[in-house]
């Protein structure tokens, strides 16, 4: 499993403009696989995205690993 730390040094990766430079210095081959990682990181953050959400909404109703929560504790509902 890919650890927090392994995902910090990514982005410090990303920010530094290494991985620019590395792209550059890649063959066509290289380059694609590169592209190829970015790409499956975007779909790994949608899906991060959805069970972030989703454990958002589960605690916030009160179906969340915490158990029930009193109703004075919940958002309200909106009526749209």
């Amino acid at each position: 499993m890919i650890t927090h730390d392994n995902i910090i040094e990514f982005k410090e990766y990303l920010e530094s403009g290494r991985w620019e430079e590395d792209f550059e210095y890649r063959t066509q081959d290289g380059q694609a696989e590169m592209l190829d990682m970015l790409e499956a990181l975007f779909g790994l953050c949608e899906t991060a995205d959805e069970i972030l959400t989703r454990k958002l909404y589960e605690n916030m109703r009160g179906t969340g690993p915490s158990g029930p929560q009193e109703a004075s504790a919940l958002p309200p509902e909106s009526g749209s």
